[in-house]
């Protein structure tokens, strides 16, 4: 673990047995923060200059020709630091000097000098104690997080966008006021990387823009507590926080936001205590692992409580979440006591998986799915499955809501297979179909691109999911798209409508590609 030692604001490498009581920083980053290179080169540069310095009375003795020696040799070694392989950054052109005025080094020589006041030697910051050019170090250090800031003595919360209250006489907020207004407005409560920094560690200690204390997070939990949904028994003793259902846990980072899109599952790792490996590129698929990594340490099936936003009776899902989103209604939801037996393991098939299952009220091919939680009002929350291939294949459907059972039923055992992106097969018809899904089955490399150039009606359509919805009341629907092939071999495009129409009351549809079609100029 490296720590910044607080008088000199050098870097130092603790091995785990030997790391020392330490401070810890917990802010939102800003557009110039000091980076681990930037940091070093700083040390290095002061390190060699100090080594050069002569007593003032002796300055008066050296001679030209010294002087020039000693430029030289500082010239050299600026330059042999620049070109050092070890960084792996390219710092050319970036002066020390620079790097001293950034807000940045203020915010570390700033949380410095607190740590020191309170009584720290060390202090350990993100922006400059982790090597980011290092996937492996990057990886160690987020896996790792969580732990760091538990183990720390102290957190230092700097809410750098919190300006401190005036002064006069107009001022009529309480203290409790002033903190519940600097809590709900800064960035620092809707990050996702702050979410474990605001449970993991016992004392917390909150500064505004100006680095003027504000408190500490015991004397303002309460209002910690309503600026981010986290209860007040949590944030009291961060043991408890294995007591919170996963779906109330996954609820506290709904809102919250994350510069790149693996981040929103990467930040929630300590939460979960999962260590899982670091893909950046995968995208949204980092929060599908998150879960399945979940899945392999707790039997809390609420974490199959989310809802989504759009879904549709057409809307056809796994049983895993996309975002933190999904959860923003969860934020009540309490774990049943029941324990499971059966593993869910993931197949080439899908999840397999054993629910308690119920029969649904109008649709035999439904089953209502317990999920072994419940809501505020002591209601059991079940999820809608429908059974794909009449075996054991099944998706979710009315993914958009949760039905709760009164009176605590039990259901029976159902053994099922659900795939994340469900395959609905060729000849499945159902009367709730209401959209159009257009995709590519079939991609190589001598497939021509194809792209929506325009949709009728436009009000319909969906771009992120590529679904063209059928309002459901309506018995009929048409609809028409315009696609263009562009032909790398030859030095023209194809564009082409495909029309489509569906009969509610007969579950009959029929899709006609019309190649005869001449496009307007211009498409």
């Amino acid at each position: 673990m490296r720590l910044i030692d607080v008088r000199t604001i050098e870097l130092r490498w603790f091995n785990d047995n030997e790391i020392p009581e330490y401070a810890i920083l917990s802010h939102t980053w800003g557009a110039d923060e000091v980076s681990y290179q930037e940091l070093v080169w700083i040390n290095r540069i002061k390190a060699f200059t100090a080594s050069y310095d002569t007593p003032s009375s002796s300055v008066a003795s050296l001679s030209s020709t010294q002087d020039d020696q000693s430029s030289v040799m500082l010239t050299a070694m600026e330059t042999m630091l620049r070109t050092s392989t070890s960084f792996a950054t390219n710092l050319s052109g970036v002066k020390e000097e620079d790097l001293l005025k950034r807000q940045g080094y203020a915010k570390i020589v700033n949380a410095a000098k607190e740590a020191q006041i309170l009584g720290f030697q060390y202090i350990w910051i993100d922006t400059c104690c982790i090597d980011k050019s290092s996937s492996a170090e990057l990886q160690e250090a987020i896996n790792s997080m969580y732990r760091w800031y538990s183990d720390a003595e102290i957190c230092i919360v700097y809410l750098e966008d919190v300006w401190p209250p005036s002064a006069g006489p107009d001022e009529t907020r309480t203290a409790s006021e002033v903190a519940r207004h600097a809590f709900e407005s800064s960035r620092w409560t809707k990050r996702g990387w702050t979410l474990q920094e605001i449970v993991a560690p016992v004392i917390c200690r909150f500064y505004l823009r100006d680095w003027r204390l504000l408190g500490e997070k015991e004397e303002y939990i309460r209002e910690l507590s309503a600026a981010t949904s986290i209860p007040v028994f949590v944030l009291e003793d961060r043991r408890s926080v294995n007591e919170v259902s996963v779906a109330e846990r996954m609820s506290w980072a709904a809102h919250r936001q994350t510069t790149r899109i693996e981040d929103l599952a990467y930040c929630l790792l300590g939460l979960f205590d999962i260590q899982m490996p670091l893909l950046y590129g995968e995208g949204s698929k980092a929060f599908i692992r998150l879960q399945e990594e979940i899945l392999k340490t707790t039997d809390d099936y609420s974490l199959f409580a989310w809802c989504a936003q759009d879904a549709t009776p057409a809307t056809y899902r796994g049983l895993l979440a996309r975002s933190p989103l999904e959860f923003r209604d969860c934020h009540s939801f309490e774990r049943e006591e029941s324990i499971s037996t059966f593993p869910v393991n993931p197949t080439p098939i899908g999840l397999h998986i054993q629910l308690e299952a119920l029969p649904h009220p109008t649709d035999k091919s439904r089953i209502l799915a317990l999920i072994r939680a419940s809501n505020s009002l002591n209601q059991r929350l079940a999820i809608s499955l429908k059974c794909l291939d009449g075996q054991a294949q099944y998706a979710r459907v009315d993914a958009g809501e949760l039905v709760p059972i009164n009176d605590w039923p039990t259901g029976q055992l159902r053994t099922v297979y659900v795939r994340q992106s469900p395959s609905v097969p060729a000849d499945f018809t159902t009367p709730e179909f209401s959209c159009f899904q257009i995709r590519r089955r079939f991609v190589n490399q001598r497939t021509p691109p194809v792209r929506i150039m325009s949709v009728f009606p436009r009000e319909l359509w969906d771009s992120e999911t590529h679904e063209l919805r059928i309002p459901a009341s309506a018995p009929k629907a048409f609809g028409v798209l315009l696609l263009r092939v562009q032909s790398h071999a030859y030095a023209h495009s194809l564009s082409f409508p495909v029309a489509f129409s569906f009969d509610r009351a007969t579950c009959h549809y029929w899709i006609k590609a019309i190649p005869d079609y001449v496009a307007p100029e211009g498409l």
